[in-house]
């Protein structure tokens, strides 16, 4: 079935914004070790991450229906991120109030664009390079949900982090805003099944943050796979 005109210039736009999205993403791991000095760059690279989703896959996806949940659940962490980065900073008892409704914003909307993004791999007509790295683009995107997590983790419960194997204060820097960037690292690492020394063997929550980021990570492996393998196209020509 030939594509009309529309189609290819969505499908164009969709892959950019695939390419985009892992640049994104790769740009804010290798900027980690920045972020730990200059403390609001963390989030300016997460609200860069939320409006590329937004504005490109998003945008462009097949998926019609749950496009405006997606709008507003990124608008609603994109603007939480601010507040919750504004409070730690200047009134640690207000971020931690905050953390809350923060970090169920921002898992609730990198959930929902997860889910959209495998749907609309599946349903790409090719499997090119620009497929891949927005495949590539999802898998990160489950470390960067899991930072979030262990982020909130350690302004509830800071109990829960082994401090010698965290980095120094800075004592200009608020507690957890200053931890951010270590704790995203730490993320990646369980993700990829390293394991990573942050978290207390006693913690029974970071065990389950650790087990849950792990096993997302391989579910997300394993059923994209399996999704893509059940609707595979070869490329004409």
């Amino acid at each position: 079935m030939p594509f009309t005109h529309e189609q290819i210039e969505r499908l164009r736009h969709r892959h950019r914004g695939y390419i985009l999205t892992l640049t994104t993403e790769v740009l804010l791991i290798l900027l980690l070790p920045l972020c730990q000095s200059q403390v609001w760059l963390l989030s300016l690279l997460l609200i860069s991450l939320a409006v590329v989703l937004i504005t490109t896959v998003t945008r462009y996806s097949p998926l019609v229906s749950t496009r405006p949940l997606v709008y507003g659940l990124g608008g609603v962490a994109i603007a939480l991120e601010g507040v919750w980065h504004l409070a730690l900073s200047f009134d640690p008892a207000v971020g931690r109030i905050v953390t809350v409704p923060h970090v169920i914003a921002w898992l609730l909307f990198f959930l929902l664009a997860l889910m959209r993004k495998v749907k609309t791999l599946v349903r790409e007509p090719f499997v090119t390079l620009a497929v891949v790295m927005g495949a590539t683009s999802g898998y990160l995107l489950v470390g960067i949900a899991g930072g979030v997590m262990l982020i909130a983790l350690w302004v509830l419960h800071p109990g829960a982090f082994a401090i010698s194997s965290l980095p120094v204060l800075n004592q200009h820097n608020a507690d957890a805003v200053a931890m951010e960037p270590a704790l995203m690292a730490a993320s990646f690492a369980i993700l990829t099944t390293v394991g990573s020394g942050v978290l207390r063997s006693a913690s029974v929550t970071g065990q389950v943050i650790t087990v849950v980021i792990t096993i997302a990570g391989q579910l997300y492996i394993a059923i994209l796979i399996a999704l893509i393998l059940g609707r595979f196209h070869r490329r004409p020509g």
